[in-house]
């Protein structure tokens, strides 16, 4: 057991804002919150939490580090805020997380989603990163809805950066490019051996670590626990345009994913309309608004299992 001589006895007597920064160092890494807008939700209700909905319908507490002493529970409480969207609480801590708008939303619905999240005052102050969901298919590529040819894309990228330009600290729109799922199960076995998800291959698609044990008919058991988000460089993973050709590689097959040069492509249609939405939209007539610069990422869903019994 430490002595005070071993330990630090004078933390306490740090300035809070110092004390915060060392527990920084302990805060989870960004987690990732998918919303959309509430199917119950009705004209009469009031406030714009009351039309929103967090994917995840459970409440969350404080994050696990605000169990340690009082004073990490006061540094996790200064930064992660209760965010309620139909009486679903979270505490978020909207300068490191970000709220993800996934690809299932119509144009229609996302720019009402973006809408209503510029309307909640905690969301509008704090965010600093939106992430959108793209598409992506075998044959058809890489695609966000927005630029669908069957819709206005210049008058909606008009009215999504008009929504944008409300968030007070908005820094960037992150593109997430490739989603997955790892399933962090364990074999019921007497070693408890467990393969950490990170060990396989970024490049696959699904990651299976079985259980027997696993409670198939618990759909709360198999919600993701965990979201690791990676930021993607289309620069680093350059891959050249494959020769036109009517039979598909088995790599491609083997690896199903957007490929660079199509990350390249999107990356630089979104700015481009981006910045001639701002020039020439009417909600900037003084054209001195800086659209949030645009990052490209992975996300990963990781799933855990449960087990049963203990062991000698």
């Amino acid at each position: 057991m430490a002595t005070p001589a071993d330990g630090f006895p004078q933390f306490p007597k740090l300035p809070a804002e110092l004390r915060d920064l060392i527990w920084g160092y302990a805060f989870p890494e960004a987690r990732i919150y998918e919303v959309l807008d509430s199917p119950c939700s009705s004209p009469s209700q009031s406030g714009p939490s009351t039309k929103l909905m967090f994917a995840d319908v459970r409440n969350e507490p404080p994050p696990t580090l605000a169990r340690v002493c009082r004073d990490s529970r006061q540094a996790v409480l200064r930064y992660y805020k209760p965010l309620a969207f139909s009486g679903i609480v979270k505490h978020i801590n909207l300068s490191r997380d970000i709220l993800l708008l996934d690809s299932y939303l119509q144009v229609r619905r996302l720019l009402k989603v973006i809408r209503l999240l510029s309307q909640v005052d905690s969301v509008r102050r704090n965010a600093s990163r939106i992430a959108l969901g793209t598409s992506w298919g075998l044959h058809t590529g890489l695609h966000l809805r927005l630029f669908h040819k069957a819709v206005r894309t210049t008058q909606n990228m008009a009215r999504l950066l008009g929504h944008l330009s409300k968030f007070t600290n908005l820094e960037a729109i992150i593109l997430v490019v490739y989603q997955r799922s790892a399933f962090k199960l364990t074999f019921n076995q007497p070693n408890h051996t467990v393969i950490p998800w990170d060990h396989h291959d970024l490049w696959e698609a699904y990651h299976y670590q079985f259980n027997i044990n696993f409670n198939l008919e618990n759909y709360w058991l198999r919600r993701p626990y965990q979201t690791k988000l990676i930021r993607y460089d289309p620069e680093v993973h350059k891959i050249e345009r494959l020769l036109t050709s009517t039979r598909i590689s088995k790599s491609c097959c083997r690896h199903p994913q957007p490929r660079g040069y199509q990350v390249r492509d999107l990356k630089k249609m979104f700015e481009k309309s981006l910045r001639s939405a701002a020039e020439n939209s009417c909600f900037f007539p003084a054209r001195s608004y800086e659209p949030p610069k645009l990052e490209t990422a992975t996300l990963t869903w990781v799933y855990t299992g449960f087990g049963y019994g203990d062991y000698p």
